[in-house]
C-alpha cells in the first residue's frame, strides 16, 4: 500500500509540472502571436504605401509627355507660372 501512494504522489507531481510547463508555453506562444500580428499590420501598411508610390510613379511615366502634366509639375514643384496665369502676392 505505501508504495502505490508514493507512485500516485509522483504521478501527481509530474502532472503538475507538465501542466505548469504547458501553461507557460501557451502564454509564450500567445505573445509570439501578438507580436506576429503587429508585424503583419505594419508590413501591410508598408505594402499599401509602396503600392501607392508605385501607382504615382507609373502615372508619372505614362504622362511624361503630356503638356498639362508638365505644367502641373512646373506649378506644384517649381513654383512656375505660365504667361496667362494671374499671380497674387499676399502680404500681411
Amino acid at each position: 500500500m505505501p508504495r502505490s501512494k508514493k507512485g500516485g504522489l509522483i504521478l501527481r507531481l509530474l502532472l503538475l509540472v507538465l501542466l505548469t510547463y504547458m501553461v507557460f508555453m501557451l502564454v509564450r506562444v500567445r505573445g509570439q502571436i501578438t507580436t506576429a500580428s503587429n508585424d503583419l499590420d505594419q508590413l501591410t501598411a508598408q505594402v499599401t504605401q509602396q503600392l501607392q508610390t508605385n501607382t504615382e510613379l507609373s502615372n508619372a511615366i505614362e504622362n511624361r509627355d503630356d503638356p498639362n502634366y508638365l505644367k502641373d509639375i512646373a506649378r506644384e514643384r517649381l513654383g512656375l507660372v505660365s504667361q496667362d496665369d494671374w499671380v497674387f502676392y499676399i502680404t500681411d
